[in-house]
């Protein structure tokens, strides 16, 4: 059949949105048109059938209204599970990336608990301690962020890097 057309990768991914949801093609009929775009069942139909030799064309206006439905944006709605794989994990690497200096705050607050407790008169320590739940908080922190920097090491790994094309570096953070 050739190359698959970015008609055809809609067509499939409305169908797989549509199921994963538990949608009849008459429900999602019903979404779009509160936007004011009347598609019938049928059309939706063919919309997602993509193997027959002549299949429906897909307008702009239905593609931006069906992607909508879904609260997906239109683009994602036709990219290959390549650019898929490559976006969701760029997301994932991006997010740790900005989590782990959040974390680092954390570890100086955890300082900060730990040094208002060692400060304080002997009969208070407990109570802090206590109040500021100082030892879950601490916890939570350091086996949180070591769980980041080890997360981060495996995605910055080079053979990753490369099937994601991401630029990597050979720093301590990926030991």
């Amino acid at each position: 059949m050739g190359r698959e057309s970015a008609e055809d990768r809609f067509g499939r991914r409305v169908r797989l949105e549509r199921e994963a949801r538990g949608w009849t093609q008459a429900d999602l009929a019903k979404r779009i048109q509160t936007v004011g775009i009347s598609l019938h069942p049928s059309a939706i139909a063919k919309i997602e059938l993509r193997d027959v030799e002549k299949p429906r064309a897909i307008r702009l206006d239905e593609a931006q209204a069906i992607a909508d439905a879904f609260g997906l944006p239109v683009d994602e709605m036709w990219e290959t599970e390549d650019h898929r794989m490559r976006w969701v994990g760029n997301r994932a690497r991006v997010w740790l990336d900005n989590l782990i200096p959040i974390l680092e705050e954390g570890r100086e607050r955890e300082v900060d608990i730990d040094n208002l407790i060692f400060s304080a008169p002997e009969e208070s320590k407990e109570h802090l301690k206590d109040l500021l739940v100082a030892d879950d908080f601490a916890a939570f922190v350091e086996d949180t962020y070591d769980a980041a920097l080890k997360l981060a090491g495996k995605l910055r790994h080079p053979s990753r890097a490369r099937e994601l094309d991401w630029k990597y570096s050979d720093d301590e953070a990926e030991a």
